[in-house]
């Protein structure tokens, strides 16, 4: 894990681009967590540079604008998305009916809860968003306060991580030793116990 960590802080001055650029991607649905980025961006923060508060604001415009393009996808393409493999494995017509009926029901609630659902689900949600007609603005509105509470809190999990990031490694080194024992115990006690039986069955068969 040491080199990975060196790995990441030599290019740090770059990270926010890198970063950004993942986020935008993940708006057009490529398979890239977003919550992985934001963690990565939090312990970056914390162990290998000082530009903390300009490194999330660089990831909180990124997860801003990610759902801006999703939203767009819904918008102009509609239910052309249905027929589109790369989008029809997590959008269907039951699905964008069950999205819209907690639209309805819990409003901006659904936003703050959806950011926090990762595999599809959060996308999903910004181009049923388009899909529906939902006005840019009010979009922007509710997507924005729940992009704000979902990426500080994630963010400050990664950076959380990165502070205690020698006591995780060093416990983990531990408990490493730990397990690698048991398991060296357990099969030279299985080695034992089947020699021992395969001398018996052979003492028998004399």
């Amino acid at each position: 894990m040491e080199p990975i960590l060196e790995s990441i802080c030599f290019h740090a001055p770059h990270a926010h681009w890198f970063l950004f650029l993942l986020l935008l991607l993940a708006g057009l649905n490529v398979p890239i967590s977003e919550d992985i980025i934001l963690i990565t961006g939090g312990a970056v923060a914390s162990t290998c540079t000082n530009a903390s508060s300009a490194l999330f604001l660089w990831l909180l415009l990124g997860c801003a604008l990610s759902a801006w393009e999703a939203y767009w996808i819904g918008r102009l393409l509609g239910p052309k998305l249905y027929d589109i493999k790369w989008f029809n494995r997590f959008l269907n017509p039951e699905r964008i009916q069950r999205l819209h009926y907690y639209y309805e029901k819990f409003g901006i609630w659904t936003f703050i809860v959806g950011r926090f659902i990762p595999g599809g689900v959060r996308n999903g949600l910004f181009m049923t968003a388009g899909l529906g007609k939902m006005s840019f603005p009010k979009f922007i509105m509710r997507d924005g306060f729940a992009c704000l509470i979902s990426a500080s809190i994630i963010f400050y999990a990664g950076y959380s991580f990165g502070e205690n990031y020698h006591m995780i490694v060093e416990t983990f080194h531990t408990y490493q030793k730990i397990a690698i024992t048991f398991l060296l115990l357990t099969a030279l006690i299985l080695a034992i116990l089947y020699y021992r039986r395969s001398g018996k069955i052979e003492t028998d068969c004399d």
